[in-house]
């Protein structure tokens, strides 16, 4: 399809590594497009190769499931990128970001509701991930025999935390790539070291007893673990997905793009909730509860201890490039007209208060914050379907300039700017996954009394609002029959 580009808005869309980024969400012209799909395969394996996965993994052990059977939770886990790399897929075909795109689905206002929560999502996930880094820096630390204790050495590890965090989002798309192919070749150096220095002490037998599982018997803790995996892998970058291939040539085959994702995604995750796994079976559980960086430092070999913490490290700034460059990207979506990196700053001050109060002031506020966000798959995951349900009944095919248009006069405007159907079919899913739901903070009586304790919001997400969304949904491809145009945000 042609692409029709104002000279001046095609002119000021600049994309350089280490350049500022100009562009915000909107249409990418045809003439300024670049990059091949196998860096998608960098930024993701990257981005997931974290310590999160590893407390993620872990946590399946804890909740009375023996090793296979968290193995097998960890490879399903890991396919799930296959499905992120189809949303990927999304990008190229209409040139802009993930919750710009989702106005196809939603209309121009009714899409401020998800890209709302997906910032809300995104800013808690970085504000976690930041104080996870300020604790892993100060792990290091104490290591190493630094100062680690205290007002002084926890300010300087914010700041350092800062500065590694935001440059790199605030200068842009091709900066992160960048530097996602760099720290990729870094992290995965140091997850081959931790492997092969934790295999031998692993405990291939290990095995809870039926009692002491967190569900009612081996299936419902399954499903219950499947649940938690899935909303720390493909709910947890679903909404980032397009940010990062939307500079692709339109033609891009989204074969490649979903092979590069899940190639990168799929073995990260499998390699960090894998160890994870495998940790649970010898670190002590007290110890990893307090502690968990430096319970696992000191349980592996010392000559992998300082690998361990520098992938900690890396990993959670890695992924907090994701989390900073595209809460900016949701924070555009809801229609508020801002600089791309004055969007990314105001995140950030908001982050650093956040990170500044748990880190200062709360005792339990990441745990509290983490349960929270949890349960925000009981949104973003209804969210997902509609998004993917959505793509295919339009084969794909998105009006772009109706995307970043705002008034009536674009193909998305539906009623007043809402697609009520897709709303509807919102909220059936949204009510659905929080019936299903197990978490910290809520247990749906229907989880208790009727599946076993299981939390089943990773799978009602699809099913629910994916079969409510696509009787509802009209079935004429909407923007199938417009050119793509390209416009500045």
């Amino acid at each position: 399809m042609a692409t029709q580009v104002r000279p001046d808005v095609e002119q000021a869309q600049i994309d350089a590594a280490f350049h500022l980024e100009t562009e915000g969400n909107g249409i990418i012209a045809e003439s300024k497009r670049h990059g091949m799909p196998k860096e998608l395969f960098f930024v993701w394996f990257a981005a997931v190769l974290t310590y999160t996965g590893v407390v993620t993994g872990q946590l399946f052990t804890s909740l009375g499931l023996n090793v296979w059977e968290s193995m097998i939770v960890v490879l399903l886990c890991s396919f799930s990128f296959a499905v992120l790399g189809i949303v990927c897929g999304t990008g190229p075909k209409a040139g802009t970001v993930t919750l710009t795109i989702s106005r196809a689905a939603f209309g121009v206002h009714g899409n401020k509701v998800p890209a709302f929560f997906s910032w809300m999502t995104a800013v808690g996930w970085e504000s976690v991930t930041m104080v996870l880094t300020v604790w892993a820096i100060l792990s290091l630390a104490q290591y190493v025999g630094l100062p680690s204790t205290g007002v002084g050495p926890t300010v300087i590890a914010l700041i350092i935390t800062l500065i590694l965090t935001y440059t790199v989002p605030i200068l842009g798309h091709a900066t992160l790539v960048t530097m996602q192919r760099i720290l990729a070749f870094v992290l995965g150096i140091c997850a081959v070291i931790v492997v092969f220095a934790v295999l031998p002490s692993v405990h291939w037998g290990f095995a809870p007893s039926i009692q002491n599982m967190a569900a009612h018997g081996p299936f419902p803790t399954f499903l219950l673990a499947l649940s938690i995996g899935l909303a720390s892998t493909f709910y947890g970058w679903v909404n980032f997905a397009a940010d990062y291939s939307r500079y692709l040539p339109v033609q891009t085959p989204t074969r490649r793009i979903v092979g590069a994702t899940f190639w990168g995604g799929g073995v990260a995750s499998f390699v960090m909730m894998g160890l994870g796994v495998v940790l649970g079976t010898f670190v002590n559980p007290n110890a990893f509860s307090s502690n968990p960086v430096m319970a696992i430092a000191k349980a592996i070999p010392a000559w992998a201890a300082i690998p361990f913490l520098l992938a900690v490290v890396i990993g959670d700034i890695c992924a907090n490039y994701l989390n900073a460059y595209s809460s900016g990207m949701s924070f555009l979506s809801m229609g508020i007209r801002l600089k791309r990196y004055w969007a990314v700053t105001i995140d950030g001050i908001i982050c650093t208060a956040i990170g500044v109060y748990a880190l200062f002031f709360s005792t339990n506020f990441v745990s509290f914050f983490q349960n929270f966000l949890d349960l925000m798959i009981t949104v973003m995951g209804p969210w997902a379907a509609i998004y993917l349900v959505h793509h295919f009944l339009v084969k794909g095919r998105y009006d772009a300039q109706a995307l970043v248009e705002s008034g009536p006069g674009s193909a998305y405007w539906y009623t007043g700017g809402i697609n009520w159907r897709a709303m509807a079919s919102f909220v059936i899913g949204v009510a659905a996954t929080f019936f299903t739901a197990n978490s910290a903070l809520w247990v749906s009586p229907l989880s208790t009394a009727w599946f076993g304790g299981a939390d089943l919001t990773a799978f009602a997400a699809p099913i629910v609002t994916g079969i409510v969304y696509f009787v509802l949904a009209p079935k004429s491809n909407v923007g199938a029959n417009h050119q793509v145009k390209a416009k500045a945000s």
